[in-house]
């Protein structure tokens, strides 16, 4: 009897030592929604104004896609939202994008994230998980 007593008290002990907690999520650690909707809409309205990158979004309903391009940053970045668009390849491939102009978004971005003070480790993430778009988003 005292064995099962000691076994049973170490068992119970055992649930009791600190596990080790789990590290948060990119889209926790970048800042949220708040944050990825942020710099969505910061870079779309420098982009789309910019004369090197404005043809691509002629005509396009600007808060739809904003509301689009967070919601696909929010997926991308481990967060719980829901994303309704199309693949990178089909919405762009009408859009002739060079690679001038995929750059120019990505230099806007980066920029957008420093000036917002997103972290050095959490921007590498996201360019890292936005990077091998750019063969979707490239077509000339």
């Amino acid at each position: 009897m005292r064995y099962y007593v000691i076994s049973m008290a170490i068992l119970l002990c055992a649930g009791c030592v600190a596990q080790p907690k789990p590290e948060a999520t990119l889209f926790q650690r970048i800042g949220g929604l708040p944050m990825l909707s942020r710099l969505s809409n910061q870079t779309l309205d420098i982009v789309s104004k910019d004369p090197r990158t404005s043809r691509s979004f002629e005509g396009v309903k600007m808060k739809t896609l904003k509301e689009s391009v967070t919601n696909f940053l929010c997926v991308k970045t481990g967060g719980n939202c829901v994303y309704e668009g199309e693949t990178m390849k089909k919405s762009h491939a009408d859009l002739h994008n060079t690679v001038a102009e995929f750059e120019i978004m990505v230099d806007v971005l980066r920029e957008r994230m420093d000036a917002n003070g997103v972290g050095t480790r959490e921007k590498n993430e996201l360019l890292r998980i936005l990077a091998p778009m750019k063969y979707d988003v490239v077509t000339d």
